[in-house]
């Protein structure tokens, strides 16, 4: 390992500089937490200062405490986002959890003096138990949301407009055997994308079987390319040839299945024609032509 380099590549100073944003948080927090449980103590209210005499003063040190810790959260998210962005997303995007710990917490200690008021009240304390609930949901909706997002992409089935419109963005590449891409760069092998999938594209499973299976892919394929070009994601020039190539690509292997030796040639243009000129009909009558 290099000197003053961390496991994953940041220096030691940026490691340093993201642990101390979590130590920062944290910290804030506490003190957010222990400064409300004071003021709750002395009734949920309090003052110092100022021309008049408050008639109950707050415990000693709370001002600071909550002051310190409301600028300490933004000082930690500052470091966490600016040395974790080094390290990597996921190091960056723990920021995001200092919204439900804050509010979880703080809505821990209203449900706590709901249930254990300080001063023997008739529980529960609605005038805590409301702002608890609050806090709470304000602090779990988001990880909730969270997670539905996080199982809904890993199944496949975005959930609102946004996660199906980036869900679509991948569809224009159809990259076929030969390497013949419509609607994007070249690649070598087949690439297909599962309905609503999210991250890199993963490589088509080989294909086998009877030649009913090869006739069902044909025409799956074909009827995309149909799609593909009514939504007018393909000009009527692409559409022509990528359907040309795909036929080209899958004939001769039926071909090969049905006539052990060489196909041989009729007055038509022999058997691939005739194939082709089937899958022709067909995609017309798929595409309404």
């Amino acid at each position: 390992m290099i000197p003053g380099v961390g496991p994953t590549g940041a220096s030691a100073r940026v490691l340093a500089g993201y642990l101390a944003g979590i130590v920062v948080g944290t910290m804030s927090i506490t003190l957010l937490f222990l400064g409300m449980r004071a003021v709750m103590d002395v009734g949920g209210a309090c003052a110092d200062g100022g021309p008049y005499v408050s008639a109950q003063p707050c415990p000693n040190g709370v001002p600071l405490a909550m002051v310190g810790g409301m600028f300490g959260l933004f000082g930690a998210a500052g470091l966490i986002v600016w040395f974790g962005s080094r390290i990597g997303k996921a190091a960056a995007s723990i920021v995001a959890l200092g919204w439900p710990a804050l509010f979880l917490a703080l809505g821990l200690n209203f449900m706590d003096y709901a249930f254990h008021p300080p001063d023997a009240e008739a529980t529960p304390v609605w005038g805590w138990l409301i702002p608890g609930i609050l806090f709470w949901l304000i602090g779990g909706a988001p990880i909730a949301v969270a997670v539905l997002a996080w199982r809904e992409a890993r199944a496949g089935r975005p959930g609102n407009r946004l996660t199906q419109a980036a869900a679509r963005v991948p569809s224009r590449a159809v990259v076929f055997n030969h390497g013949t891409t419509v609607g994007s760069a070249p690649k070598p092998a087949r690439v297909e994308f599962a309905a609503g999938a999210w991250g890199s594209p993963r490589p088509a499973a080989r294909r086998g079987g009877d030649s009913d299976d090869g006739e069902a892919d044909l025409v799956d394929d074909l009827t995309r390319l149909a799609e593909l070009h009514e939504a007018g994601d393909l000009t009527d020039e692409e559409f022509a040839t990528a359907k040309r190539d795909r036929l080209a690509t899958e004939t001769q292997p039926w071909i090969e299945r049905l006539q052990p030796g060489p196909a041989p040639a009729g007055p038509r243009g022999g058997p691939v024609r005739d194939l082709a000129r089937r899958d022709d009909l067909r995609l017309d009558q798929l595409t309404g032509a």
